[in-house]
């Protein structure tokens, strides 16, 4: 379970993520074999490759707030000259999100008065990462562009200044996030209840067996 308070920021690059860990920044890199231009070659291995690193480094479960970098999404701005302009960005938006190429898409749209902001990236590599650390206890308290941070939005690595402004601004990360929080406990919850239906059915099949056992031994009694 993960430690009460515990948030780390995980930055996702091309090739690589960063992790801040609440005292230092480690980093994975991936072999050209398992993810090559932000696509997933083989979703299997990279997910053990992640799982290693988790227990390599003997990192204590937490929240993670998911950052990704501009070289992992793709984005467009769309100005806002008049009020008539909302609907027709509505459709380019949707074009551009079904012309990014991958399988699947996790994407958003941020708003202001003056612009409309599109970013997407590809949601199976994103899934497999969460997969991996999820499956170690880790919750995903956020994913967010790093774009929406204007003081360092083109940032191409991580540090732990940087981790640290991420930190300090989590109530605006979790509002802008891409997808929903997911808490251990959530996910424990979710584990066990998926569990049940399992579990119930344990003592029917011993049941079934006993009378198979049964039917057969007055089967044998009959025919001697």
């Amino acid at each position: 379970m993960a430690q009460e308070g515990k948030k780390e920021v995980l930055f996702l690059v091309r090739d690589s993520f960063y992790l801040y860990d609440g005292s230092a920044v480690l980093t994975l890199e991936f072999p050209t074999t398992l993810v090559h231009d932000v696509d997933v070659k083989n979703r299997d291995s990279l997910h053990d490759l992640i799982t290693s690193f988790i227990q390599n480094n003997k990192l204590v479960p937490a929240q993670l707030f998911f950052i990704l970098s501009e070289a992992v999404c793709f984005t467009k701005d769309f100005p806002i000259v008049a009020p008539a302009d909302a609907l027709k960005i509505e459709a380019e938006t949707k074009e551009f999100i079904d012309a990014i190429p991958f399988s699947s898409v996790v994407s958003k749209v941020y708003k202001t008065p003056t612009t409309i902001r599109v970013v997407g990236s590809n949601q199976d590599l994103i899934d497999t990462i969460f997969e991996a650390f999820e499956n170690k206890g880790f919750g995903i308290s956020a994913l967010v562009p790093v774009n929406i941070f204007p003081d360092f939005g083109n940032a191409t690595d991580l540090n732990p200044e940087i981790a640290q402004k991420i930190l300090d601004k989590r109530e605006i990360v979790i509002a802008a996030s891409m997808v929903g929080e997911r808490t251990v406990k959530e996910q424990q919850l979710a584990t066990s209840q998926t569990a049940v239906p399992k579990n119930k059915l344990l003592p029917y099949l011993i049941g079934g067996f006993i009378l198979l056992l049964v039917i057969l031994v007055v089967f044998i009694v009959i025919r001697g």
